[in-house]
């Protein structure tokens, strides 16, 4: 590619028709053969991916080697937490309930 710049500098620089046509031509061509070796590299790259290892089979060898030595796996999602979150209805009987004792104590003293 390098040489096609400098070849189609000069070209320009003489002015000469000819050349310049003959430089084009041969960039077209490079361009075109590097459009077929990326095409061929990117097919090869997604056959490989497609031929990886089926995640099922990774999800029961991770489990079998958490079996050997004794661990849980969780594969999947993660599970919910195991607390609810507080409602806006919670919240305020917990609002009501501060408000009665605070009631209480002003009472009492």
């Amino acid at each position: 590619m390098t040489n096609i710049v400098k070849s189609l500098e000069s070209s320009l620089a003489t002015g000469n028709l000819q050349k310049m046509s003959e430089t084009m031509d041969s960039f077209e061509k490079q361009f075109v053969n590097m459009e077929v070796q990326a095409e061929f590299m990117e097919n090869a790259m997604a056959g490989s991916t497609s031929l990886s290892t089926p995640e099922g089979e990774v999800n029961s060898l991770m489990q079998q080697v958490a079996d050997d030595y004794g661990l849980e796996v969780s594969v999947g999602l993660p599970q919910p937490a195991g607390h609810a979150i507080p409602t806006a209805t919670e919240e305020r009987v917990g609002e009501d309930d501060l408000s009665r004792r605070l009631a209480e104590l002003k009472a009492r003293g």
